[in-house]
């Protein structure tokens, strides 16, 4: 079998960190990924942000001009192909979406701004991946703004979780000024482990096998203690010890002659070793051994999969369902009817069925999360519950879009919801919510009466819905639901016609002769 790298099977991830821009070029298919280039910038856009949380404009420059660079490198490669991630300090930034769309302009490639728990998921497939054996495993990850913690067992993840603390939001925050490296770090210590003290006990109770540390810091901590003769390999705590004491008392000038080491990356060692000593403290960690894979190769990994993320996100929306106690057999009657409007309309409304039909399915299933909180407005809290869960597998573009559709899937449409998402996903936003919308209104009476036989003619923007004469006058409520649904379906710049299936449609005086037309029997009865 061949395993020719060509542009068809290369793939490429961009890693956008608080500290440094990241990219990583592969080739080949899943369990014969190859990794062919490895770029790194150290861009500092944590240091960026203001006290208000904006990107400052240099920063924000230096940081455009490091993807100009980057986007060289991806011209072979196919845009579909490419996944752009960001991190911690666009998660904290103001102005995240100026600079988002800036970013898009120069790569192709819409950026995707990542959960902390996301990251660790894709930091532990990073750095499992190849690994055959089922032991335990406890991997850290020390970035510029933020620290994450995964344990799992072989491949799977158990448990993930992210602390805002890292190498370059320590160093603001504790090393500005080495006059008095002894009480910094003693500060610095404490407030380290003070942070991490709500999620430690979980990972002391799972226990490991062993450790992995993974990201610049753990990489050059052990290209220091190597170069000062501490450890052969890895990261003892007793040579960590040695070196914490090492720069309590000389500092940064201690590192200066270690050639593997940078000025950008000595910049930042202080509070990298701070975070790294409070890790070994509050997990009792007595060795940490060093991947080069992280959280780049994580995304590589699933980019590679012949059905990237996919299980992941089905995993993330039952876990939704079943921890929000949601009808699970409505959701079902809701998403296949929403599906089978969705072939009706694909064509005539250009959709695709693999961009567009999983957003209408997750929003169909998810719907009626809300009904947990209240049932008053629970469509408002379903949207909130869906901006704020973790929901492995979903950038917060994709959760934003869901959050929309479920917050307009009923009464009035709040359009300004859709300001915050992207340019692609407000085109696509209204044809997916007429179709939720919909979808719920003719699965009202949750099963227990059957739903009618659709015939739906498309012109442009013009819905036209034909059903049974005397199927509309035994079920009034259903008819006034429709009638009432063309005045919302007129603000999303939808025309919503009814008519009647007995009659031609052109004689039900709703269609014109070009009009694209589709009969189907939407499902009854789980």
């Amino acid at each position: 079998m061949s395993h020719e790298i060509t542009a068809d099977n290369s793939y490429a991830a961009i890693d956008l960190g608080s500290n440094s821009f990241h990219m990583a070029v592969a080739g080949g298919r899943q369990s014969h990924l190859q990794m062919i280039d490895k770029l790194r910038r150290p861009v500092r856009l944590g240091s960026g942000l203001d006290e208000n949380n904006f990107i400052d404009p240099q920063t924000m420059e230096r940081a455009l001009d490091c993807l100009a660079m980057f986007q060289q490198r991806l011209r072979d490669v196919p845009t579909s192909q490419i996944r752009i991630v960001g991190t911690n300090t666009l998660r904290r930034a103001r102005n995240a979406a100026v600079f988002n769309a800036a970013a898009e302009k120069i790569l192709g490639v819409p950026i995707e701004i990542i959960s902390g728990r996301e990251e660790a998921r894709l930091i532990f497939s990073g750095v499992t991946f190849g690994i055959r054996d089922n032991k335990k495993r406890l991997v850290i990850d020390i970035g510029g703004g933020s620290t994450e913690i995964i344990a799992g067992t072989g491949i799977t993840p158990n448990l993930m979780e992210s602390v805002n603390i890292g190498c370059v939001t320590a160093n603001q925050q504790w090393f500005q000024k080495t006059d008095n490296l002894v009480r910094q770090f003693d500060k610095a210590l404490k407030q380290h482990q003070l942070d991490m003290q709500p999620v430690i006990n979980q990972y002391l109770e799972h226990d490991w096998d062993h450790c992995v540390g993974s990201s610049g810091t753990i990489k050059a901590t052990e290209r220091i203690l190597i170069a000062l003769g501490m450890s052969d390999r890895g990261i003892p705590l007793e040579a960590l010890q040695r070196l914490y004491k090492l720069l309590v008392k000389k500092g940064v000038g201690a590192l200066r002659d270690i050639d593997s080491i940078s000025e950008d990356r000595l910049a930042v060692i202080l509070g990298g070793v701070s975070v790294l000593m409070a890790v070994f403290r509050s997990l009792n960690i007595k060795f940490m051994s060093v991947s080069h894979a992280a959280l780049r190769e994580g995304v590589i990994v699933e980019l590679g999969g012949e059905r990237p993320n996919e299980h992941v996100r089905m995993n993330a929306v039952t876990d939704l369902q079943q921890r929000f106690l949601v009808d699970v057999d409505q959701a079902t009657r809701v998403s296949d009817t929403a599906e089978l409007l969705f072939n009706m309309v694909r064509k005539p409304w250009n959709l695709s069925r693999k961009r567009d039909l999983p957003a209408l399915l997750w929003a169909s299933d998810l719907h009626e999360i809300g009904l947990s909180v209240s049932h008053a407005h629970y469509h408002k809290h379903g949207d909130y519950l869906l901006r704020n869960a973790d929901m492995l597998g979903f950038s917060r573009k994709d959760q934003a879009m869901l959050a929309s559709l479920v917050r307009n899937h009923r009464r009035k449409i709040a359009i300004d919801l859709t300001t915050g998402l992207s340019l692609p996903d407000q085109k696509r936003y209204p044809y997916l919510l007429v179709l939720l919308r919909l979808a719920v209104l003719f699965q009202r009476t949750r099963g227990a009466v059957p739903a009618p036989p659709l015939d739906i003619a498309i012109e442009k923007d013009t819905l036209i819905i034909n059903l049974p004469d005397q199927w509309l006058e035994s079920h009034p409520l259903t008819y006034a639901d429709l009638r009432d649904e063309v005045a919302p379906l007129k603000v999303l710049g939808f025309e919503l016609l009814i008519g009647k299936l007995d009659l031609p449609v052109a004689l039900a005086g709703t269609a014109k002769p070009d009009a694209v037309s589709v009969r189907q029997q939407p499902p009854g009865p789980s």
